[in-house]
């Protein structure tokens, strides 16, 4: 078995861990932030324009894999303030309007560079026949 590792140009980390297991391919997302297009700081517009941006670029991460968001079967969602969770929920919905992941939502006390929320999951690309 060979594990594919999709290094971060950010840290120390793998943005994506690929796993060939029977019957397809497990991927691991590590946890995203929405970063503007500097790289350096938040988007503004708070939660909800976070959580877009963060689910743009894990859409992007997947498509290097040969995946996409309709292959994502869990979400977790670190959010600062459990109160912005409808934000958060809202965009969700909108990028996953049929067969939504597996989610949970977390309560924390901080976040990289400040951010509002942090999302990394789980994909699963099925073998092709």
């Amino acid at each position: 078995m060979s594990i594919t590792r999709i290094p971060s140009s950010f840290g120390a980390f793998s943005e994506l861990v690929v796993i060939p297991a029977p019957g397809g391919t497990w991927i691991h997302i590590s946890g995203q932030v929405g970063f503007d297009a500097s790289g350096t700081a938040v988007v503004g517009g708070g939660v909800g324009a976070e959580t877009a941006v963060i689910l743009d670029q894990i859409e992007l991460l997947l498509g290097q894999v040969g995946a996409g968001l309709s292959h994502v079967v869990k979400l977790n969602a670190f959010l600062t303030d459990l109160s912005t969770y409808g934000e958060f929920s809202a965009v969700r919905a909108e990028r996953f309007p049929t067969d939504p992941p597996a989610s949970a939502a977390v309560g924390v006390a901080d976040l990289l560079l400040g951010a509002g929320v942090e999302v990394d999951g789980v994909a699963f690309l099925p073998e092709t026949a």
